[in-house]
């Protein structure tokens, strides 16, 4: 009896540890990489090329400031800020004055 227990805890224990969001993709579950990424792709739709980010921050629950250095379409080095919204799943970027 004591041996059934401890095999069906066992088994328990390891389906437990299994668990993956049912939509992992689709419930903002890595907002951080997400929002980065957008970012990235709303530059580049934007124009600017050679993207590299600089940092990630959390500004208030759900938006997201990205700061990144590229080359605008004029060939200049363009310091960008993008705000991206996890719950809008948008991105805007423009120029740092």
């Amino acid at each position: 009896m004591n041996g059934r227990c401890l095999g069906l805890g066992i088994v328990i224990l390891a389906l437990s540890s299994c668990v993956i969001p049912v939509d992992y993709d689709k419930d903002d579950y890595r907002p951080r990489e997400r929002g980065r990424s957008a970012c990235v792709d709303e530059a580049h739709e934007r124009g600017y090329r050679n993207v590299d980010v600089e940092s990630v921050q959390a500004v208030d629950p759900g938006i997201w400031e990205v700061m990144m250095h590229g080359r605008g379409p004029t060939g200049r080095d363009v310091k960008l800020s993008c705000e991206y919204n996890v719950r809008l799943r948008r991105a805007s970027v423009g120029p740092v004055d």
